[in-house]
């Protein structure tokens, strides 16, 4: 099995420094991921093409238990080849692969070499058009204003606790200001009544 960084190795293998191999398909994979988090398609021209699509809600059922569960909405990543890279399946294991032009100018290291003639057909990346994107589902759009009003409730919700609080504390503020107040006058009335107290005496 394939991961990373033995596609990077064997990039490496065909004249690619390792770091800057490795640099270039992380490059790639997080390119793809972007675009597909943000509905775009991806069209790697004889390779193939990715896009997001909407999965409606469904039922499922636990194979382990029998429960029966409910699926909600999402967006899952699709990917149908090309028709090069059907006929290489078909055809199994071809010719060994070209060298490839050094690599180090990713990471700004070296101006890059010019680069032999490819032994295979080359892979175009299709520029990123938004007006061109797949429209999304009925289910996507619902799954995302589904989020959207939730997003809006929990932002009301905090704002009306927000709010709450700081009457609270004007409340309370208000009501030792108040107290506050009541005793500076039941202290004011005994000092009168003390003083009229000591006159009638004399």
């Amino acid at each position: 099995m394939l991961g990373k960084s033995q596609i990077a190795d064997r990039i490496a293998a065909r004249g690619a420094s390792k770091g800057a191999a490795l640099a270039a398909v992380e490059a790639v994979v997080d390119e793809i991921t972007s675009a597909l988090a943000a509905g775009e398609r991806v069209t790697l021209t004889g390779f193939g093409t990715f896009e997001a699509a909407g999965r409606a809600a469904r039922t499922a059922r636990n194979p382990r238990t029998g429960e029966t569960l409910e699926v909600a909405a999402t967006t899952v990543a699709r990917f149908h080849p090309g028709a090069t890279l059907r006929a290489r399946v078909a055809a199994g294991a071809g010719e060994p692969l070209g060298a490839v032009a050094d690599l180090g100018s990713l990471q700004g290291l070296t101006a890059p070499a010019a680069a032999p003639a490819p032994a295979r057909p080359s892979v175009d990346v299709a520029p990123k058009v938004k007006a061109a994107a797949a429209p999304k589902s009925k289910a996507t759009q619902k799954a995302k204003a589904k989020a959207d009003a939730k997003k809006a409730d929990v932002k009301k919700r905090a704002d009306a606790a927000k709010k709450a609080e700081a009457k609270k504390r004007a409340d309370a503020k208000k009501a030792a200001a108040k107290k506050a107040d009541a005793k500076k006058a039941d202290s004011k009335k005994a000092g009168k009544k003390s003083g009229k107290g000591s006159t009638k005496k004399k």
